[in-house]
């Protein structure tokens, strides 16, 4: 047995007004595409329905036994129907989003703020996790999208390539007394050759970010060095602030740098172009809040240094 929900809809329509004419305009249906409902409905069911005269349709026993289940069904098809279309609104306007914490605490503020002046019914969730634990996330569905740099092509993952931003010198805007300010590190570009008597702060060794730096590093002679090194970018730029050196970080670190004492100067000779990248599972959908958010973080990471693209 198969009987359909627009069966069940033609079933009580007659039932209730006892009349095929009336119950076809009311279901905006044919005389006779409703007389064919009827006719499949009792065919499946196996007992006649209706008893027809030319005056009347009256419900049979085995309808009037059907009468209070087709309303229980069609009254429990209805609220099931709202619960998803209601969900359907809630995923369509709600996104997990994960990233570092540097990421989270430097970029997402003033995206989320955007968010809710231009999309006020658009609800972000934020995940600030380690970034070794960013692709399981993904691909396990606990998050719908990531954020960050130095992403590499996966199974399972799609990545979308929001911009390229250079490495930045994030340098104290006071050194101790006696250290001889390096004044090279003040200006708005600081190239590679620059560093080559400056202290560094950095990232552990093992660290992707460290590795791209100590790539350039190595032309200078400084790559791999024995200095003070932090797991959190956060810690990297307080140390920089109080005088302990300069440290080559990600552009989009300029976000929490404006809450700490210290310069940011684009590194060139040669510029490092990094992409930062959303990532999602493959064949998820592209959502409107989606859609929306990546909008306002693209726009606020133009806001930072970025390179000729």
């Amino acid at each position: 047995m198969n009987v359909s929900t627009r069966q069940l809809q033609a079933f009580l329509a007659v039932a209730r007004l006892q009349s095929i004419t009336r119950a076809a305009e009311q279901i905006h249906l044919s005389q006779a595409g409703l007389s064919l409902l009827l006719r499949e409905m009792e065919s499946q069911l196996g007992v006649r329905l209706f008893d027809r005269t030319t005056r009347s349709v009256t419900l049979t026993d085995g309808g009037r036994q059907l009468l209070p289940a087709a309303e229980r069904m069609l009254r429990e098809w209805a609220d099931v129907s709202g619960r998803i279309d209601k969900l359907s609104v809630d995923v369509a306007h709600t996104l997990t989003v994960a990233a570092t914490p540097l990421v989270c605490s430097s970029v997402m503020p003033v995206v989320l703020r955007t968010l809710q002046s231009s999309h006020p019914h658009t609800t972000v969730v934020v995940r600030d996790v380690e970034r070794s634990h960013i692709e399981a996330l993904v691909l396990s569905g606990q998050v719908d999208m990531a954020l960050g740099i130095l992403f590499k092509a996966a199974s399972g993952i799609r990545r979308q390539r929001l911009l390229s931003l250079p490495l930045v010198c994030v340098s104290p805007r006071e050194w101790p007394a006696g250290s001889g300010k390096p004044r090279r590190l003040q200006h708005s570009h600081v190239s590679w050759a620059d560093l080559a008597d400056v202290p560094l702060i950095g990232l552990p060794v093992g660290n992707p970010i460290q590795q791209v730096i100590d790539q350039r590093l190595r032309e200078i002679g400084r790559a791999n060095e024995d200095r003070i090194t932090f797991n959190n970018l956060h810690s990297v730029v307080a140390m920089v602030e109080a005088g302990y050196g300069a440290a080559v970080m990600p552009a989009f670190v300029q976000g929490a740098c404006s809450r700490y004492a210290v310069n940011v100067s684009v590194m060139t000779g040669p510029e490092v172009p990094l992409d930062f990248f959303a990532i999602t599972r493959k064949g998820a959908e592209t959502t409107d809040a989606a859609r929306a958010f990546l909008s306002a973080f693209a726009a606020q990471l133009r806001e930072y240094p970025q390179l000729e693209t």
